[in-house]
């Protein structure tokens, strides 16, 4: 089937970070609600096709952490399409089984198509302080972890089982002829987050091998609270700013992406354009 390049073949939501919190003021959780409301009749309007949450749903407080999970489960919950949902530092103050089945997940890495491109998420968290290891590699990445704090404890690592994963499902979609975007709840490259935000643990391996991947088009990451923005090898890699942080950058709470043959163009909950970049061939 033929296109024009102006096509939006495929439009879909996003957010990240929403951290959302009920420890502080009720009148701070109150606006918070009213705002991720907003984003959802925005959405609604725009007629989407998905949604997709990028990580970090809430603040995981020791005290509050299943009261904010139950909350702001029940205001995402009220947009009528599928959510596909990424697994973030803060979400895994709850057990990770737990938060699994409740996020209506098979596996916390998985992938997806629509229309022309595949999904492919990642579960940057496969390897943490929160999990024992399962293979020799795995720990010894995180035995690396923990003679480089400078890492963070709150960041994660991409496995070894998920990584041959990864490389299976590259494989699958250069053969299919696919447009691969990458989803992952961290940024892969140093010059899209800072030092004090950190970024996936093994990020050189996972962006190498992402960059000599012919379908890969770009990458898409949260965790880094105001954003950025890096090209390598054709490859966009995109950081979106975090919903928590929305009155710092007020051009973006929450966005939509419109996916077309040569173009990838990002736009606010205000209708401007954050991005708008075109595709590698």
């Amino acid at each position: 089937m033929l296109h024009s390049a102006n096509d939006h073949l495929l439009r879909f939501g996003i957010i990240t970070d929403i951290h959302f919190s009920i420890e502080s003021e009720d009148a701070a959780a109150t606006s918070a609600a009213a705002e991720l409301r907003d984003c959802i009749h925005c959405w609604n309007r725009k007629k989407i096709e998905f949604l997709l949450q990028l990580g970090d749903l809430i603040k995981g407080s020791n005290t509050q952490k299943k009261e904010e999970f139950r909350q702001i489960s029940s205001i995402l919950n009220s947009f009528p399409g599928t959510i596909r949902h990424v697994i973030g530092n803060h979400c895994l103050a709850l057990p990770r089984k737990e938060l699994i089945a409740a996020l209506g997940l098979q596996t916390p890495f998985y992938t997806f198509t629509e229309k022309e491109f595949r999904f492919i998420v990642l579960d940057g968290m496969d390897i943490s302080i929160l999990r024992k290891p399962e293979t020799e590699e795995d720990r010894q990445i995180l035995a690396f972890f923990h003679a480089h704090p400078e890492l963070h404890d709150y960041c994660g690592a991409v496995g070894t089982m998920q990584k041959a994963w990864l490389k299976r499902e590259l494989e699958k979609a250069e053969y299919a002829g696919e447009k691969v975007i990458i989803i992952c709840h961290f940024p892969l490259l140093p010059e899209t987050t800072d030092q004090k935000h950190g970024l996936l643990w093994n990020h050189r391996e996972i962006a190498e091998l992402l960059v000599s991947s012919p379908a890969v088009k770009a990458c898409l990451s949260g965790h880094y609270h105001y954003g950025g923005y890096a090209e390598q090898n054709g490859i966009h890699f995109v950081v979106l700013p975090a919903f928590v942080n929305r009155n710092e950058h007020p051009r973006f709470t929450c966005g939509t992406v419109e996916l077309q043959v040569k173009r990838m163009v990002v736009r606010t909950h205000i209708n401007e354009k954050l991005y708008d970049l075109s595709l590698r061939r």
